[in-house]
């Protein structure tokens, strides 16, 4: 008998036989659809089938049985160099038995499905790439049975992998990628069978699908609309609701909804989406968001949407990532205990909703941009593992304009392939729809893009808020003292530091009600702020109220000023902005002023700022809808240069010996955000404090849960930033990955983390 898994201080009666594992992972049970049902959503079952069947090959040698053993337990069950290798027998399987392509791209998700997709050829001399591996000498595997090692080599499935080499290419990377995502799901799901039967129940409930949740939202927007004020700007948001319901009639594909901020894009967008797929029979809706820092606020609008149905809504997002990766997913360790109904407020993510993150095995999930677009080119097991679950799904991209430019060819023709050969239909929502359709000009672009709005430039006429003035060059004490000329207003800058200097100009002058926001606060903290500055512009109770706030504050939060100012940026971020003034049209009209200053801005959005300026010598309304396409032909079109920047697309070509994929490498240089950040930990409130204090008593590692808690309570810092705290000795890491705050005064209960003080709390050092 040979065996897959052990348990720890158990007889090999209790072991798991291998053979049964590879049935399960292959052909799952009743229950279980392994990798075969996982695949068939895009038509590549037999595929699926294969990869279950000889994932684990090497384990029929007589070394891995008697590492097994010797080593039975957890440390059994994760490949490292000093374990025996048991995924690159089932490569030279693959590779030998079928050849080609179809070999290769086997090789590649069987090699890799412990560690990840490798490179064709390892970088820097190693030897961890798929040529390497595929010549290496391994350990026997001639006591597999040959029903296993005979499985019948897949067929190549019906999809639409192009004639040019260099698109066939692409397209197999990204099929040879769902496949892998199919493998070490069902892979992990079975382990976790055998391993942590436990889960599996916690895992176990009866999902309702798109059809079953479209009442219930239905049911929630007509509560919403019979209570709605009889405006101009919610009549337009109805016209905006029925266009999103007759527009999901059409046939899957790729979709714009183009709206002004404020013209109800958020539900629409997702009525039209449950509608659609309910009648194409489309599994899940996926919600992708630019910023982390709203994330939040977006999922709680839909739990109450959706507050008939609880646990529908999967809120995948990570401030701070306190997960340890195993053999069957993420390690729970130490929880909060007697916390559900404490100050830390209800309970959002249950344990259903923790381990449906790791394969995204929900109806409705909201997630960021970076966790969505960087998991389509990632490598890695943990990241790759819900990639099967967006084929035949609903995409919606919000703030579609948020795309960068160096990434912007691979990314759109992942979007385009995602819809090709996957049954994706994917929807570009924008108050500022970037100009990506083909064109002769932009050769890379979109394809057969079905607008949901039959009249835009109609729409962005009829829901015209604000008027825009541009104020040219202003001295931070002039704009200063115009701000304090408003009862109310928000002013919005490109730096933090900015915003931290006018914030104390402006505190100086003893002007009521001022408040600060920006990415030095956590998210408690700015939330506090938020609804302080609500609570003074409620048409109710309306109060003076002065805010400085950084672009934080553009992206979807819920504000409504009469005034505001913007710092010269992109047309897209001052856009934004002013959708943050007469935005429930409650006046006739708000103003919005565009300043320049000397404060110089990252590279990025001085860029988009020379742009702006060259749109508004031709455009006197910026607002425009031709203003806008104008300023993405310009910040797309003309720098093709730059639009393959890190030349993601070259990692996927072909030679002699078949698909040549360079995945680690492509995993590596994929990233939304090149400037990593370090997350700090902050004291601030009461419930901060506990938790601080809690993390400090914990003798290991604390597991999900609880870092789910401490997000809260969560700085990102630049790695100059996070230096500076280091050399000031204002912070204290704990179980080697979190870092504490340890002076009071180095968290400003105004402006969040400053950078210029010195030392710890005399208590830290207090023995």
């Amino acid at each position: 008998m040979h065996y897959a898994h052990s348990l720890e201080g158990e007889g090999q009666d209790e072991w798991e036989p291998l053979e049964a594992h590879l049935r399960l992972v292959a052909e799952g049970d009743g229950g279980f659809p392994g990798a075969e049902g996982f695949a068939g959503a895009f038509g590549a079952g037999q595929w699926g089938q294969v990869l279950g069947w000889w994932h684990d090959l090497g384990k029929y040698s007589a070394d891995f049985q008697d590492y097994l053993n010797s080593s039975n337990g957890l440390e059994a069950h994760l490949e490292t160099p000093d374990r025996v290798d048991h995924s690159t027998a089932g490569a030279q399987h693959a590779n030998n038995l079928c050849g080609g392509s179809t070999g290769r791209i086997l090789a590649y998700c069987l090699a890799g499905h412990h560690v990840g997709l490798p490179d064709a050829t390892a970088t820097g001399g190693g030897t961890s790439g798929l040529n390497d591996r595929l010549e290496k000498k391994i350990f026997s595997i001639a006591a597999a049975p040959p029903s296993v090692l005979n499985v019948p080599p897949p067929v190549i499935p019906q999809l639409d992998f192009g004639k040019m080499r260099a698109d066939r290419s692409f397209r197999l990377a990204v099929f040879c990628r769902m496949l892998f995502s199919c493998l070490v799901d069902a892979d992990y799901l079975a382990t976790e069978r055998f391993m942590k039967p436990e889960r599996v129940v916690a895992r176990e409930r009866k999902l309702p699908t798109p059809a079953e949740l479209l009442p219930i939202l239905d049911e929630h927007l007509s509560e919403l609309q019979s209570s709605a004020d009889d405006t101009p700007v919610n009549h337009r948001r109805r016209e905006v609701l029925q266009a999103c319901r007759e527009a999901a009639n059409c046939e899957p594909g790729l979709f714009s909804l183009t709206v002004p901020t404020g013209g109800g894009k958020t539900l629409s967008s997702l009525a039209f989406a449950l509608k659609h797929a309910a009648k194409h029979d489309l599994r899940r809706v996926i919600y992708a968001i630019p910023f982390t820092s709203i994330i939040e606020q977006n999922a709680d609008r839909l739990r109450e949407a959706f507050a008939a149905a609880p646990d529908v809504v999967l809120e995948h997002h990570s401030n701070l990532d306190a997960q340890k990766e195993t053999r069957w997913g993420v390690e729970e360790g130490v929880t909060l205990p007697d916390k559900q109904n404490s100050s830390f407020g209800p309970e959002k993510e249950t344990r259903w909703g923790r381990l449906a993150a790791e394969n995204w095995d929900a109806p409705l999930i909201v997630t960021t941009n970076v966790q969505f677009y960087e998991s389509l080119f990632a490598n890695k097991p943990s990241r790759c593992r819900k990639l099967h679950r967006i084929a035949r799904s609903v995409i919606i991209l919000d703030e579609a304009q948020s795309l960068p430019v160096e990434l912007l060819q691979p990314t759109l023709k992942m979007l385009e392939e995602l819809c090709r050969n996957y049954g994706c239909t994917i929807v570009l929502c924008s108050a500022t729809q970037p100009a990506v359709r083909h064109s002769d000009e932009f050769p890379i672009g979109l394809r057969n893009i079905h607008e949901i709005i039959n009249d835009p430039p109609g729409l962005f006429a009829t829901l015209k808020r604000v008027e825009v003035e541009q104020l040219g060059p202003m001295e931070d004490e002039t704009l200063v003292k115009r701000l304090t000329e408003h009862e109310q207003v928000l002013c919005v800058v490109n730096t933090r530091r900015h915003a931290a200097k006018l914030f104390g100009l402006l505190h100086d002058t003893n002007a009521d009600n001022v408040f600060h926001l920006s990415a030095q606060m956590c998210p408690a903290h700015r939330s506090e702020v938020l609804q302080r500055i609500n609570a003074c512009l409620a048409p109710e109770n309306s109060k003076p109220c002065h805010v400085i706030s950084t672009q934080l504050i553009e992206a979807g939060v819920d504000i409504d000023f009469p005034v505001v100012y913007r710092a010269m940026a992109g047309l897209d971020s001052i856009t934004q902005a002013a959708g943050r003034c007469n935005r429930e049209g409650r006046r006739e009209c708000g103003q919005v002023f565009i300043f320049e200053t000397d404060v110089a801005p990252t590279h990025q959005v001085k860029r988009a700022a020379q742009d702006t300026r060259e749109i508004a010598e031709l455009h006197p309304d910026l607002f425009s809808l031709k203003a806008i396409e104008a300023f993405f032909s310009l910040h797309y079109w003309q720098r093709k240069d730059e639009w393959d920047k890190h030349e993601i697309i070259r990692c996927f070509t072909s030679r002699n010996t078949g698909p040549h994929f360079q995945f680690r490498e492509a995993a590596k240089d994929y990233r939304l955000i090149k400037d990593e950040q370090q997350p700090v930990i902050v004291p601030y409130g009461d419930d901060g404090r506990e938790l601080v204090d809690k993390l400090k008593s914990l003798r290991e590692p604390p597991g999900r849960d609880f870092a789910r808690h401490l997000q809260r309570y969560v700085v990102g810092l630049y790695e100059r930033q996070m230096r500076q705290l280091i050399e000031n000795a204002v912070v204290t890491q704990y179980h080697e990955q979190f870092w504490v705050i340890e002076n009071d005064e180095a968290y400003d209960p105004q402006l969040g983390v400053r950078l210029d003080v010195v030392g710890l709390n005399p208590g830290v050092l207090t023995v």
